[in-house]
Protein backbone atom coordinates (compact mmCIF):
# COMPACT_ATOMS: atom_id res chain seq x y z
CA UNK A 1 0.00 0.00 0.00
CA UNK A 2 2.75 2.28 -0.23
CA UNK A 3 5.22 3.98 3.13
CA UNK A 4 3.26 7.45 2.60
CA UNK A 5 0.53 8.99 1.32
CA UNK A 6 0.71 9.64 -2.24
CA UNK A 7 3.31 7.15 -2.99
CA UNK A 8 1.00 4.56 -4.47
CA UNK A 9 -2.55 5.19 -5.84
CA UNK A 10 -5.27 2.52 -7.33
CA UNK A 11 -7.52 3.63 -10.64
CA UNK A 12 -10.48 1.55 -11.38
CA UNK A 13 -13.97 1.45 -12.50
CA UNK A 14 -17.17 0.18 -11.55
CA UNK A 15 -20.76 -0.08 -13.09
CA UNK A 16 -22.57 1.69 -10.41
CA UNK A 17 -25.85 0.14 -9.18
CA UNK A 18 -28.40 2.39 -9.77
CA UNK A 19 -30.57 3.13 -12.54
CA UNK A 20 -30.75 6.51 -13.57
CA UNK A 21 -33.31 8.84 -15.47
CA UNK A 22 -33.22 11.77 -18.04
CA UNK A 23 -33.09 15.01 -16.36
CA UNK A 24 -35.20 16.31 -19.16
CA UNK A 25 -38.02 13.58 -20.53
CA UNK A 26 -37.81 11.37 -17.18
CA UNK A 27 -37.09 8.38 -19.15
CA UNK A 28 -34.59 5.34 -17.94
CA UNK A 29 -31.09 5.85 -19.71
CA UNK A 30 -29.52 3.18 -17.57
CA UNK A 31 -26.11 2.46 -15.62
CA UNK A 32 -23.62 4.70 -15.52
CA UNK A 33 -19.68 4.13 -14.80
CA UNK A 34 -17.94 4.89 -11.74
CA UNK A 35 -13.96 5.61 -12.31
CA UNK A 36 -11.96 5.90 -9.00
CA UNK A 37 -8.64 7.09 -7.83
CA UNK A 38 -7.76 6.22 -4.19
CA UNK A 39 -4.65 6.32 -2.37
CA UNK A 40 -3.54 3.35 -1.25
CA UNK A 41 -1.88 4.39 1.84
CA UNK A 42 -4.54 6.33 3.62
CA UNK A 43 -7.38 4.60 1.44
CA UNK A 44 -8.27 8.79 0.64
CA UNK A 45 -10.38 9.17 -2.61
CA UNK A 46 -8.17 11.17 -4.60
CA UNK A 47 -10.63 11.68 -7.63
CA UNK A 48 -14.35 10.55 -8.79
CA UNK A 49 -15.40 10.77 -12.13
CA UNK A 50 -19.14 9.31 -13.34
CA UNK A 51 -20.34 9.09 -16.72
CA UNK A 52 -22.79 6.40 -19.03
CA UNK A 53 -19.42 6.04 -21.11
CA UNK A 54 -18.16 2.45 -20.46
CA UNK A 55 -14.47 2.41 -19.53
CA UNK A 56 -12.26 4.08 -21.82
CA UNK A 57 -9.10 6.39 -21.73
CA UNK A 58 -10.94 9.22 -21.70
CA UNK A 59 -12.36 8.31 -17.96
CA UNK A 60 -8.87 7.79 -17.02
CA UNK A 61 -7.54 10.98 -17.85
CA UNK A 62 -10.57 13.11 -16.33
CA UNK A 63 -10.02 11.03 -13.11
CA UNK A 64 -6.24 12.69 -13.20
CA UNK A 65 -7.74 15.71 -14.64
CA UNK A 66 -10.11 15.89 -11.08
CA UNK A 67 -6.92 14.72 -8.97
CA UNK A 68 -4.92 17.41 -9.81
CA UNK A 69 -8.06 20.02 -9.97
CA UNK A 70 -8.30 19.21 -6.88
CA UNK A 71 -5.11 18.44 -5.09
CA UNK A 72 -1.99 19.82 -7.37
CA UNK A 73 -0.84 17.07 -7.51
CA UNK A 74 -0.53 13.48 -8.94
CA UNK A 75 0.63 10.29 -7.10
CA UNK A 76 4.20 8.57 -7.71
CA UNK A 77 2.94 5.61 -8.96
CA UNK A 78 -0.48 3.92 -9.87
CA UNK A 79 -1.74 0.60 -9.94
CA UNK A 80 -3.91 -0.57 -13.10
CA UNK A 81 -5.39 -3.82 -14.42
CA UNK A 82 -4.75 -5.20 -17.84
CA UNK A 83 -7.71 -3.22 -19.20
CA UNK A 84 -6.92 -1.90 -22.60
CA UNK A 85 -8.25 1.81 -21.85
CA UNK A 86 -4.74 2.05 -19.23
CA UNK A 87 -2.18 0.93 -21.79
CA UNK A 88 -2.90 3.97 -24.60
CA UNK A 89 -0.85 6.53 -25.75
CA UNK A 90 -2.13 9.28 -24.70
CA UNK A 91 -2.70 8.06 -21.06
CA UNK A 92 1.15 6.69 -20.94
CA UNK A 93 2.31 9.88 -22.29
CA UNK A 94 0.71 11.73 -19.68
CA UNK A 95 1.92 9.62 -16.69
CA UNK A 96 5.69 9.68 -18.36
CA UNK A 97 5.41 13.35 -18.84
CA UNK A 98 4.58 13.54 -14.86
CA UNK A 99 6.78 11.23 -14.17
CA UNK A 100 4.14 8.62 -12.50
CA UNK A 101 5.63 5.25 -13.26
CA UNK A 102 2.21 2.39 -13.79
CA UNK A 103 2.10 -0.24 -12.52
CA UNK A 104 -0.35 -3.08 -13.97
CA UNK A 105 -1.20 -5.76 -11.41
CA UNK A 106 -1.12 -8.83 -12.09
CA UNK A 107 -4.42 -11.12 -14.22
CA UNK A 108 -5.99 -13.45 -11.75
CA UNK A 109 -4.88 -11.90 -8.74
CA UNK A 110 -7.93 -10.01 -6.66
CA UNK A 111 -5.57 -9.22 -3.63
CA UNK A 112 -3.79 -6.25 -5.85
CA UNK A 113 -6.92 -4.88 -6.21
CA UNK A 114 -8.33 -4.99 -2.85
CA UNK A 115 -8.25 -1.11 -1.86
CA UNK A 116 -10.64 -0.22 -5.19
CA UNK A 117 -12.77 -3.55 -4.46
CA UNK A 118 -13.84 -2.79 -0.88
CA UNK A 119 -14.25 0.82 -1.64
CA UNK A 120 -16.71 0.12 -4.18
CA UNK A 121 -18.26 -2.57 -1.79
CA UNK A 122 -18.69 0.32 0.66
CA UNK A 123 -19.79 2.75 -1.67
CA UNK A 124 -22.78 0.00 -2.69
CA UNK A 125 -23.57 -0.98 1.29
CA UNK A 126 -23.58 2.88 2.76
CA UNK A 127 -24.71 5.03 -0.10
CA UNK A 128 -26.04 3.06 -3.55
CA UNK A 129 -27.79 0.63 -2.25
CA UNK A 130 -30.00 2.98 0.09
CA UNK A 131 -31.70 5.27 -3.02
CA UNK A 132 -34.27 4.44 -5.38
CA UNK A 133 -33.65 2.57 -8.06
CA UNK A 134 -30.82 0.98 -6.89
CA UNK A 135 -30.07 -3.05 -8.86
CA UNK A 136 -29.43 -4.70 -5.77
CA UNK A 137 -32.60 -6.87 -6.08
CA UNK A 138 -31.31 -7.54 -9.58
CA UNK A 139 -29.29 -10.17 -8.11
CA UNK A 140 -32.34 -12.44 -7.42
CA UNK A 141 -34.38 -12.33 -10.60
CA UNK A 142 -37.20 -14.80 -8.71
CA UNK A 143 -38.15 -11.55 -6.53
CA UNK A 144 -37.94 -8.67 -9.29
CA UNK A 145 -41.57 -7.59 -10.03
CA UNK A 146 -43.22 -4.86 -11.17
CA UNK A 147 -43.31 -3.17 -8.17
CA UNK A 148 -39.55 -3.33 -7.19
CA UNK A 149 -38.16 -3.14 -11.08
CA UNK A 150 -35.02 -0.84 -10.14
CA UNK A 151 -36.14 0.87 -13.80
CA UNK A 152 -39.86 1.84 -12.42
CA UNK A 153 -38.22 3.29 -9.37
CA UNK A 154 -35.54 4.98 -10.73
CA UNK A 155 -35.54 9.24 -9.51
CA UNK A 156 -31.51 9.66 -10.00
CA UNK A 157 -30.48 11.97 -13.09
CA UNK A 158 -26.61 11.49 -13.69
CA UNK A 159 -25.70 15.44 -12.33
CA UNK A 160 -27.39 14.41 -9.24
CA UNK A 161 -25.87 11.35 -9.28
CA UNK A 162 -22.47 12.50 -9.49
CA UNK A 163 -23.00 15.74 -6.82
CA UNK A 164 -24.28 13.62 -4.27
CA UNK A 165 -21.50 10.62 -4.95
CA UNK A 166 -18.98 13.11 -4.93
CA UNK A 167 -20.42 14.70 -1.23
CA UNK A 168 -19.94 10.96 -0.09
CA UNK A 169 -16.66 10.39 -1.20
CA UNK A 170 -15.01 13.70 -0.48
CA UNK A 171 -17.04 13.94 2.79
CA UNK A 172 -18.48 11.40 4.31
CA UNK A 173 -16.42 8.19 3.77
CA UNK A 174 -13.64 10.70 4.06
CA UNK A 175 -14.23 10.93 8.00
CA UNK A 176 -15.48 7.34 8.73
CA UNK A 177 -12.85 5.28 10.78
CA UNK A 178 -11.79 2.76 8.37
CA UNK A 179 -10.83 -0.66 9.93
CA UNK A 180 -7.85 -1.12 8.25
CA UNK A 181 -6.32 2.06 9.95
CA UNK A 182 -7.71 2.70 13.03
CA UNK A 183 -8.65 6.19 11.89
CA UNK A 184 -10.59 8.07 8.51
CA UNK A 185 -9.01 8.13 5.36
CA UNK A 186 -9.03 12.18 6.72
CA UNK A 187 -6.67 11.78 9.51
CA UNK A 188 -4.26 9.20 8.19
CA UNK A 189 -2.53 11.64 6.09
CA UNK A 190 -1.61 14.11 9.15
CA UNK A 191 -1.01 10.97 11.34
CA UNK A 192 1.92 9.82 8.66
CA UNK A 193 3.63 13.13 8.30
CA UNK A 194 3.52 13.14 11.94
CA UNK A 195 5.59 9.66 12.59
CA UNK A 196 7.61 10.07 9.41
CA UNK A 197 7.76 13.71 8.36
CA UNK A 198 6.51 15.72 5.35
CA UNK A 199 7.64 14.84 2.12
CA UNK A 200 8.07 17.86 -0.96
CA UNK A 201 6.50 17.41 -4.11
CA UNK A 202 6.21 18.86 -7.15
CA UNK A 203 3.09 20.97 -7.38
CA UNK A 204 1.29 20.49 -11.07
CA UNK A 205 -0.85 24.09 -11.93
CA UNK A 206 -4.47 23.17 -13.25
CA UNK A 207 -3.63 25.54 -16.32
CA UNK A 208 -3.77 25.58 -19.82
CA UNK A 209 -0.71 23.75 -20.51
CA UNK A 210 -1.88 20.78 -18.18
CA UNK A 211 -5.25 20.62 -19.61
CA UNK A 212 -3.51 20.69 -23.37
CA UNK A 213 -1.47 17.35 -21.93
CA UNK A 214 -4.36 15.59 -20.41
CA UNK A 215 -6.95 15.81 -24.09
Amino acid sequence: HGELPWALAHLDHTEVDLELVSSRTGRPLGRPWATLLIDAFTRRVLALYVTYDKPSYVSCMMALRLCVQRWGRLPASLVVDGGPEFHSTAFETLLAWYRVTMKTRPPAEPTYGSVAERLFGTANSTFLHTLLGNTQITRRVRQVTTAVDPERRARWTLGDLYTWMGAWAYEVYDTLEHPALGQSPRQAPAWAHEQRGARAHVRIAYDRDFLIRSL
